[in-house]
């Protein structure tokens, strides 16, 4: 119920500064409006603001607004019906100089920032089912603005997410791979296209802020944090299993959950506690997920794929060639090195899997010969994408080259 009263006291007695004022001016009246709503944003800014209705007669009024220590001054504005601002000035206490047109009562309306004067963040939990997640969302609030704040409408902004830095390049690939030579490639089995993804990642690019609005006033009591329920959803999900192949050789393979978002706001990112079959699991970060896209939420290591990258061939071939140029003819000596690597997949569930598979290669190097062509290739990496039958197995080979010259200064 949204108060309908304004605390009013006379000012019994006045500044000198407030007496500086014509005969045309009736009356100086300090006011306090109620609160009827404020929105936090993520860096404790809070936009107050207040209303109320006054019994006003023609004429010229002063009205000293009385605010809490934390308000801005500088950014205080009034709006009164059928009235007109003439003069502000900006005290510790804002005084307004209005001329109202007619006599009656008037509707007052009071907009401040405070700094610092907040806090918000969601906070997430996750029930993992097998085709489905169930997110529940509370908002944690935080009131520092100085006063208590009773029965307002509580509005929360979203706050867009920070560009995150790009990958690191890999340099020195085949020095930090296995030294040893394995036997000679088996020839790789079964293969299943992946066919898995639905809505594209959440990519963190901006979009417009999105306000949560509380259904019902509340009440937030000065210097406490009090948490307030946001959104039940149930969000359909891929599971996913994914293995980069330069760095884990051994693996294990890290299990991820892809989320889709379905509701017409964004998910906030926060901090989530995941749980499977109602039994913790860990506490992660839910990402920023605009609507309709998906959250890329890392389980954890799992043991439900063995996984292994093993170098199988290693050689060198060095050949001499005579080149020809208009300064006379040059040797070289070009290096042939061909690097031969196995990546055996083992899944030990009941169920199919989807697992995407990364490695990288030099920038150099070109690749010869693989038995299995990658979804996905770059200068520097290749990635597969698989849909594993239950307890299937499948090997990848491939096989990449590097080729250097080096000039032996002989000339004809």
């Amino acid at each position: 119920m949204k108060p309908s009263a304004i605390i009013l006291m006379l000012l019994l007695c006045v500044p000198a500064s407030a007496l500086q004022e014509t005969s045309a001016v009736e009356a100086t009246t300090a006011i306090t409006l109620p609160v009827d709503s404020v929105t936090i944003y993520p860096d404790g800014l809070m936009a107050v603001k207040r209303e109320g209705r006054l019994d006003v007669t023609e004429g010229v009024h002063k009205f000293v607004i009385n605010l809490p220590d934390k308000a801005e001054k500088s950014t205080v504005l009034l709006s009164v019906s059928n009235a007109t601002q003439e003069m502000v000035v900006y005290e510790d206490n804002p005084v307004f100089t209005l001329n109202v047109s007619s006599t009656g009562m008037q509707d007052f309306a009071l907009s401040y920032l405070m700094y610092n004067a907040a806090s918000w963040s969601p906070m997430y939990d996750l029930h993992l089912e097998n085709d489905r997640v169930l997110v529940k969302a509370n908002a944690v609030v935080g009131n520092f603005a100085g006063e208590d704040l009773k029965d307002v409408r509580l509005k929360l902004v979203a706050g867009l997410p920070a560009s995150e830095p790009y990958p690191r390049a890999k340099s020195s690939i085949q020095n930090q791979r296995y030294s040893e030579v394995a036997a000679a490639p088996a020839p790789a089995e079964e293969y299943m296209d992946y066919a898995a993804e639905a809505a594209p990642l959440s990519s963190g690019e901006l979009e417009t802020m999105y306000i949560f609005e509380l259904e019902d006033r509340s009440d937030l009591v000065m210097d406490k944090v009090i948490g307030f329920p946001l959104f039940d959803e149930e969000s359909p999900l891929v599971r996913m299993y994914t293995w980069d192949a330069y760095n884990d050789q051994q693996g294990p393979v890290i299990e991820e959950i892809r989320a889709n978002n379905t509701l017409a706001s964004p998910w906030p990112s926060g901090s989530a506690m995941l749980y499977r079959d109602d039994e913790y699991v860990s506490t992660i970060e839910m990402p920023y997920t605009p609507a309709g896209t998906n959250a890329s939420i890392e389980v954890g290591p799992s043991a439900d794929l063995k996984v292994e990258s093993k170098l199988a061939d290693y050689n060198i071939t060095e050949n001499l060639k005579v080149i020809g140029s208009d300064g006379g003819n040059h040797t070289v000596r070009e290096t042939v090195e061909a690097w031969t690597y196995k990546l055996s997949i083992k899944s030990n569930l009941d169920r199919t899997a989807n697992l995407e598979i990364t490695d990288s290669i030099p920038q150099e190097a070109v690749v010869t010969a693989v038995s299995l062509p990658p979804a996905e290739s770059t200068a520097t990496s290749l990635k597969w994408k698989l849909a594993l039958a239950p307890r299937q197995k499948v090997a990848i080979n491939y096989t990449y080259e590097v080729t250097t010259t080096e000039s032996l200064d002989n000339s004809y």
